[in-house]
């Protein structure tokens, strides 16, 4: 079923939102009613310059935007270099999908869902900089391959359900290898802490 995963992520993180984050944050609130409003609009979408866009995928452009009209010059410019770079890697797994469907032999959202998870890692190395360039990459990605799909008179929804899955597990997986890379920074310095007092005691 298209969307299953997105609809299960999602509530997942609204609920890490709602219940785990400081209260007396901002931010806690903000992103609730994001992913709720995320969620409420995904079903439905807009025509225009005769392309069906997705209101979800319009509303994920926003805060995206957003995020990086407050950064400085140079840093703008990189991570729109690795969501282009990002973009390039998303049209070109569709296009080969679309022609040459043989070497798909996992299922498709998986397999573009780790390609985008380790194209981020390799470019960039803060957490947060992972998920921005994978979702901005994919948006823009989408725009492109209806963009290609349009001149041979191919149906296609920008930013539709099974759009939001494949951005669903790329942020899952990458939430879950930065957490790993967490938990070893962790026990890697702990170690070193232990060693440095045996070294004293000694």
């Amino acid at each position: 079923m298209e969307g299953l995963t997105f609809y299960w992520v999602s509530w997942f993180f609204w609920i890490i939102a709602t219940f785990f984050m400081n209260k007396n944050g901002r931010s806690r609130l903000m992103l609730s009613l994001f992913l709720l409003l995320l969620i409420i609009v995904s079903p439905y979408t807009v025509v225009l310059f005769n392309f069906e866009l997705s209101i979800a995928g319009l509303l994920l452009c926003c805060p995206l935007y957003s995020f990086a009209a407050r950064l400085d010059w140079k840093k703008r410019m990189y991570l729109l270099i690795c969501s282009f770079i990002i973009m390039l890697a998303y049209v070109c797994f569709h296009l080969f999908a679309l022609f040459d469907p043989v070497w798909l032999i996992f299922p498709r959202n998986w397999m573009l869902a780790v390609i985008l998870m380790l194209l981020s890692f390799v470019l960039n190395g803060k957490k947060i900089h992972r998920m921005y360039i994978v979702v901005l990459g994919a948006i823009q990605g989408e725009f492109l391959y209806a963009l290609i799909l349009s001149k041979y008179s191919f149906p296609y929804v920008i930013g539709s359900l099974t759009f939001l899955d494949v951005l669903s597990l790329s942020t899952i997986l990458i939430v879950l290898w930065s957490g790993m890379e967490s938990l070893a920074s962790f026990y890697e310095r702990h170690f070193n802490q232990l060693e440095r007092e045996k070294q004293k005691l000694s």
